[in-house]
């Protein structure tokens, strides 16, 4: 009986994989005393199936696990755990899901909470045909600081085109990127732009064929000195 219960479970978490409706995206770091802690949430009054499934910075998969939760369970993963150490242990994390879920994300350094974060959108499926937009505030202004991670959500590579607008309106900095598989692209506003008054607004990606994500880290805020946001949302 314990190997006809085995085989059952085995096959459908294999399954999930062929059927999976569901596709959720967020940034991790596990570089330098940092840390993510991720609650998978199961809305279902049902067993639901997952994996999730972390990829390094140039979309290498350094780790995956999956897991079947019962009616309304949560489970907890520390990634730091199975996440190999590396200077590239940082990027996107991919979660699927045989029915919809709500995923908790804490992030740590040295330790302590520095950050909450919830994903319950999952990363959007665009028109090929129609361009799109996902947006985000930055701050350049005093000792306030903003690094940008645009991560790649699939298996096919995209791109994107990259515009930050000061305060006044004026384009700063402009770039276009095109991600492989999973891939993610780090840029430092502060390496960018320096500081100034006028330097903080809107960070504006164009999408084109297929979604990217975003985080932003924000240095000089919160009780820690840094807080980070994930926008996985297009807003146009």
């Amino acid at each position: 009986m314990k190997g006809l219960l085995t085989f059952i479970t085995m096959m459908a978490l294999i399954g999930v994989t062929a059927s999976a409706r569901y596709h959720y995206a967020f940034y991790y770091d596990t570089t330098q005393g940092q840390d993510v802690e991720v609650n998978i949430l199961n809305t279902m009054p049902r067993e639901n199936v997952f994996i999730l499934t972390a990829h390094d910075a140039y979309g290498g998969e350094v780790w995956s696990t999956q897991g079947s939760l019962s009616a309304n369970q949560a489970a907890v993963i520390r990634l730091g755990d199975y996440v190999p150490a590396s200077d590239i242990a940082w990027g996107v994390v991919t979660v699927e899901g045989a029915e919809q879920l709500v995923i908790g994300i804490e992030y740590l350094l040295n330790e302590k909470l520095i950050s909450v974060d919830t994903i319950y959108n999952e990363a959007p499926v665009l028109n090929p045909s129609e361009e799109f937009w996902l947006g985000a505030y930055y701050n350049q202004v005093g000792a306030a600081g903003t690094s940008l991670i645009i991560m790649n959500p699939w298996t096919t590579t995209g791109g994107c085109s990259v515009i930050v607008r000061s305060s006044d309106g004026k384009t700063v900095y402009q770039h276009d990127f095109v991600l492989g598989p999973h891939e993610s692209d780090y840029i430092s506003l502060t390496d960018e732009l320096g500081h100034g008054n006028l330097l903080w607004g809107f960070v504006d990606i164009g999408m084109t064929g297929q979604s990217v994500i975003l985080a932003l880290e924000y240095y000089g805020r919160g009780c820690a000195g840094l807080e980070i946001d994930n926008v996985t949302e297009y807003y146009y």
